[in-house]
């Protein structure tokens, strides 16, 4: 049944948690385009994002991402965050991605206008099962960023918040060991 399903993913998803967080995460590692697993992820979303009349606007520019990491779970931690940014984007305001070179790393940020996150929230926001005051409202397990950290972590990248608390633009900015950075 429904909660069984439920209860299955929470343990699932506390197990992955748990293991990335122990290092005993076992990766996957291929190496991927990053503009087309973005691209991929952002397609999955326009029809939620349509309902809420919001856009997903892309700046991928014209160069080339290459990093190794595991698909399934880069792309499960990548979708976590654009489905976050569009849940909680205000009505008829964009979610903007971008992908850029950043001294060694390649930078992803998922920006979004929504709810202000308060300073304690801010600092708590990737530990596990904890909920903002405005998430409560919404579908979920409170799993979602304490998983995203914990794969971006596991991959040798970080993941953080940039926004003030008196701002309502949340910019969430993974980042990635840039495959090119060594090849230079």
């Amino acid at each position: 049944d429904l909660e069984s399903d439920r209860v299955l993913a929470m343990l699932k998803a506390l197990m992955d948690v748990a293991e990335a967080e122990s290092g005993a995460l076992k990766l996957d590692r291929r190496p991927v385009e990053l503009t087309a697993m973005l691209e991929e992820v952002a397609e999955a979303y326009e029809f939620v994002a349509e309902e809420k009349n919001v856009t997903i606007k892309r700046d991928f520019g014209e160069e080339r991402y290459d990093v190794s990491v595991d698909v399934v779970r880069m792309r499960q931690a990548l979708a976590n965050l654009v489905d976050n940014a569009v849940k909680y984007s205000f009505e008829g305001s964009p979610v903007e991605l971008t992908i850029e070179r950043v001294k060694g790393a390649v930078e992803i940020s998922i920006a979004n206008r929504g709810p202000t996150i308060s300073e304690e929230g801010r600092g708590r926001i990737f530990e596990r099962l904890y909920r903002g005051d405005k998430s409560r409202s919404e579908r979920g397990l409170g799993l979602g960023l304490s998983l995203v950290k914990a794969v971006v972590e596991a991959h040798g990248g970080s993941v953080a918040i940039r926004s003030q608390p008196s701002d309502d633009r949340a910019v969430f900015v993974v980042a990635l060991p840039d495959d090119r950075a060594g090849s230079d």
